[in-house]
């Protein structure tokens, strides 16, 4: 009976801490990118590796689409962040879905997303699966939950990992694009992501990227084990 009381309070515990920083984010300007005006987090910027100004008509290829944290990058040093500045003990292995929400507001801060992006290494299987992918012909598209004022550093990581892209995207809203750019596979670690393109009804398959907080989700076509790097 000791153990179950103090694991529920436990779970209290990250329960008010989850609502205070929900409050604060509430409070916090966004962030803006020097010299240009951002309404409100739902920014979605395109960056193209290559531009040549060239217009082509090439057969369709395979189109692979693919989420950042979580995904290809491991998720480590944004819990060693948050166990810092909370003083939680948090860990990969035995990770809940509340632990994710808390992951998020607590790592809002600019200071602590730039040195996450900078300091967070990827998950090797994903990223050699990708990497097939990109050498069987297939168009590789990121799209990502970072605000664009990361982009940057997300690509600088990219580029120091030597992980291929064709086009990254910066935004929240991640259904609209799958759908326009007419993704056959995504792979994401949010089950609510997940469970949108599933329910959407769209040609996409949606892949869950296995995860202990994502251990209980349902609506998915395919789970990929990526395993804990």
């Amino acid at each position: 009976d000791d153990v179950e009381s103090r694991g529920l309070g436990d779970v209290y515990k990250r329960q008010e801490l989850l609502s205070l920083l929900m409050e604060e984010s509430k409070l916090a300007p966004q962030h803006q990118l020097p010299g240009e005006e951002i309404e409100g987090v739902n920014v979605t910027m395109q960056f193209l590796r290559d531009e040549t100004g060239q217009v082509r008509y090439l057969p369709r290829r395979k189109v692979m689409g693919y989420d950042l944290d979580g995904v290809i990058f491991s998720m480590k040093k944004a819990i060693e962040c948050t166990n810092q500045k909370l003083g939680t003990n948090l860990n990969i292995e035995t990770m809940e879905a509340i632990d994710y929400d808390l992951i998020y507001y607590a790592t809002m801060d600019e200071d602590i997303q730039r040195k996450i992006i900078r300091e967070s290494t990827p998950n090797r299987k994903m990223v050699e699966d990708l990497a097939e992918e990109h050498l069987n012909g297939a168009e590789i598209v990121l799209i990502t939950a970072r605000h664009v004022s990361y982009a940057k550093e997300t690509i600088e990581s990219l580029n120091r990992f030597g992980i291929y892209y064709d086009k990254i995207y910066f935004t929240e809203e991640k259904l609209p694009l799958i759908i326009g750019l007419d993704i056959d596979w995504f792979y994401d670690d949010k089950p609510e992501t997940i469970a949108a393109i599933k329910n959407h009804k769209v040609r996409t398959k949606a892949v869950l990227v296995s995860a202990p907080y994502n251990r209980g989700a349902t609506d998915y076509d395919y789970r990929y084990k990526v395993g804990l790097e």
